[in-house]
């Protein structure tokens, strides 16, 4: 079991063929990394590992990989390092780390991730099929903490993005209107990152970044502001959006829109009671961002000082018709399934209330419902007294939230 679970590209990144032999090498500490040599016509397996007994997991586990993925996920090499040649010869080797310290802990960290999830993925699909058989509204009357017991396993097995999902999910009551459709969205969401993990192999490597997102494994921030290019722009602060994560940990989302890149960027910031202080809604500032890896990139990191503008923000680029918008969207969710927002500008349409509906018409007639609270959804109809007005928001699926909406050639916010 423990050698199907380490039968992955990134246990052993450094993968090389010779002679006809396969060899990987596998970090497992700060200055240590076993060797291992596979033999494919003699079928022999081979470890500079001292465990017992022989072949040991590491040899089982690159066997494993070898037969799922073939031979052209080792790089071709002119000659055998010594310590292969060793164990090929059947003399005893022992092997040190070729890279720094910190590179092959960062790698053995990340592998000692993936190895855990790889036990929660299983939990989580035990739970799905026995969900799904018993039926959702059933499972869920039977025991109040019902979410919270798969939000717990997946916790230990290091999936706090996914397990907070769910946690999240169990304080939502089964009267809710939209109950079904939301619960229905997680558990798909959480179906997909199953299936997409298993195949992990296969997929590029900006979307394996999305998918590690979506359960829990980031990037360090050193990471990606040391690995990503900058993109140095002007840069409107579209909005923000505040909100109560759970118990005391906040969450704050700043949207920004590049003037030559027409880009947007997201800042996340998280803080338990008060977060630290961020973009002031309108603002224009100088600087650049670099993004995280992803398939359709979002999230952003600052990467040097910002220059304040003191002009202020006049008017944003945006779509000119929800139809625009929605095919927007549905481009970025093929490349990038496990997007929770899509930011967007709507220029000139209506806010409308109709059998206490909020909503916004564009002029060609087609709505989206409103997600804010009932309060900003009559101040925003108040400020376009049925006149069009120009609005930014993030668009999930389902609703629109306006954050912020131009009169007038000023920007007035909808965060509170």
């Amino acid at each position: 079991m423990r050698a199907e679970s380490l039968a992955q590209p990134e246990f052993f990144p450094r993968r090389y063929s010779c002679q006809g032999l396969l060899l990987a090498e596998l970090p497992t500490g700060l200055d240590t990394t076993h060797g291992v040599l596979l033999d494919p016509e003699k079928k022999a397996l081979y470890c500079t590992c001292p465990f017992l007994p022989k072949p040991c997991v590491h040899a089982r586990a690159l066997s494993l990989l070898f037969d799922r993925m073939g031979a052209s996920l080792f790089e071709p090499i002119p000659e055998l390092p010594e310590w292969a040649a060793a164990l090929a010869a059947g003399r005893p080797a022992r092997l040190q780390a070729t890279a720094a310290g910190g590179e092959a802990a960062r790698a053995q960290r990340h592998a000692q991730r993936i190895e855990r999830a790889t036990q929660g993925f299983e939990d989580l699909e035990n739970w799905l099929l026995d969900t799904l058989r018993r039926g959702i509204a059933t499972a869920v009357s039977e025991d109040p903490a019902f979410y919270q017991q798969i939000a717990g396993r997946l916790a230990d097995a290091s999936m706090s993005a996914l397990s907070r999902n769910f946690r999240t999910l169990s304080a939502l009551p089964p009267s809710a209107p939209d109950w079904a459709e939301r619960t229905l969205d997680v558990l798909a969401e959480a179906a997909l990152a199953l299936q997409a993990f298993r195949q992990r192999a296969l997929l590029p490597e900006a979307l394996l970044s999305d998918l590690e997102a979506f359960i829990g494994i980031t990037l360090k921030k050193d990471t990606v502001l040391a690995q990503g290019s900058p993109v140095h722009d002007t840069w409107a602060v579209a909005g923000v959006w505040e909100e109560p994560l759970e118990d005391k940990l906040r969450l704050r989302r700043s949207w920004l829109l590049g003037a030559q890149s027409q880009r947007f960027a997201l800042l996340l910031d998280h803080g338990y009671g008060e977060l630290p202080p961020g973009f002031l809604p309108g603002a224009l500032l100088s600087g650049s961002l670099v993004y995280y890896p992803s398939a359709w990139p979002q999230r952003a990191l600052v990467a040097d000082e910002w220059r304040p503008l003191s002009r202020p923000l006049e008017k944003l680029p945006g779509y000119p018709s929800i139809a625009g918008m929605t095919l927007a969207y549905a481009t970025a969710l093929a490349a990038q399934p496990w997007l929770s927002y899509f930011p967007a500008v709507l220029l000139e349409v209506r806010p409308f209330r109709v059998r206490q509906q909020f909503g916004l018409l564009d002029p060609d007639g087609h709505q989206l419902p409103l997600a804010n609270p009932t309060a900003d959804a009559w101040a925003l109809l108040a400020l376009s007294a049925g006149s069009p007005i120009t609005v930014f928001g993030e668009w999930d699926g389902h609703g629109f939230r306006v954050l912020s909406a131009l009169d007038a050639g000023r920007l007035v916010r909808f965060d509170r």
